[in-house]
């Protein structure tokens, strides 16, 4: 039997080591391993774009990255909302002074999550 999954523990930072190398024209990580974002982010005098979600249903979330698309993609793990810190570093990798739109799902994770990353961003002028 083959397997695909080298390390259950490593998953979703496998996966998103494979989009970026399949798609580094338009994808790269970030300081945070569970944000990635468009090449081109932040761009001057745009409001950033940003969303997320839980693994598992590749390549949503992180295939709306591009151009005249999502800025940057908070990752979570496996069925689970990406972590309050994930949305907020995500914010910080999209905004270019102009604001961030965070387009999520209605589950509980996320919306707790996002509130969070909300504050946070807040509190420092995004």
């Amino acid at each position: 039997m083959q397997r695909i999954i080298n390390e259950p523990d490593y998953v979703v930072e496998d996966m998103l080591k494979g989009f970026v190398k399949c798609h580094n024209h338009l994808v790269v990580e970030t300081d945070n391993s569970r944000v990635l974002k468009y090449i081109k982010s932040p761009i001057a005098g745009k409001v950033g774009v940003v969303t997320g979600g839980g693994s598992g249903h590749k390549p949503a979330f992180i295939g709306y990255i591009g151009k005249n698309m999502v800025d940057a993609v908070a990752v979570g793990e496996i069925f689970s909302s990406p972590t309050a810190k994930a949305f907020y570093d995500s914010f910080k990798a999209a905004d270019s002074g102009k604001g961030v739109a965070c387009l999520y799902g209605n589950y509980a994770g996320d919306n707790m999550n996002v509130k969070m990353a909300v504050d946070l961003a807040k509190d420092d002028g995004i």
